[in-house]
């Protein structure tokens, strides 16, 4: 059985682009990533980021890749650009 860590990186990996975009631009992903690179790079860089993720964490990406898989790639366009819209009008 795999573990979540590699649960998400295979649902991650097996998305279109779209979707890993909209992923990737989700506000709550993008707090966890930065959290995630911030531990990777306090731990010399080893491994990967999603290897200092607590298991809530996990619990979160996991939920949210699996989320964002079961998107169309039209809702993912959608998605990314309402946010870029969003991010205009700041």
């Amino acid at each position: 059985m795999m573990s979540k860590r590699d649960r998400v990186l295979d649902i991650v990996d097996r998305m279109s682009q779209l979707n890993k975009a909209a992923f990737y631009s989700d506000p709550k992903v993008v707090a966890l990533v930065e959290t995630l690179h911030r531990r990777w790079s306090e731990h010399g860089n080893l491994n990967e980021p999603i290897d200092y993720a607590t298991e809530e964490e996990l619990d979160e990406l996991l939920e949210l890749a699996r989320h964002y898989a079961s998107l169309s790639p039209w809702e993912a366009y959608k998605i990314l650009r309402e946010r870029s819209e969003g991010a205009v009008k700041e």
